[in-house]
């Protein structure tokens, strides 16, 4: 199953993007102003190589629920100003 998304939403979700394409073997389209510029294809392994691997497929949203109530953008700037 082929997922297109825009330039746009490719730079803000790319972790999100990447695992479904390693993790759920999806194929995802890039698209700049309506154009399909790039796409991204899962790079098919020998059994070898995966096996002994564990599957991370179950475990997508794990720990939204942790995030739900937090202000996400207050969180990072008292991260930051720890380290500053």
């Amino acid at each position: 199953m082929t997922e297109s998304v825009s330039a746009v939403e490719a730079r803000q979700r790319l972790g999100e993007i990447l695992n479904l394409v390693a993790l759920l073997r999806k194929e995802v389209v890039i698209e700049r102003a309506g154009k399909k510029i790039a796409r991204l294809s899962p790079i098919d392994e020998s059994p070898s190589r995966s096996r002994g691997r564990l599957d991370f497929r179950k475990a997508a949203g794990l720990g939204k629920e942790i995030w739900k109530d937090v202000d996400v953008d207050a969180y990072i700037r008292q991260e930051r100003d720890q380290w500053a």
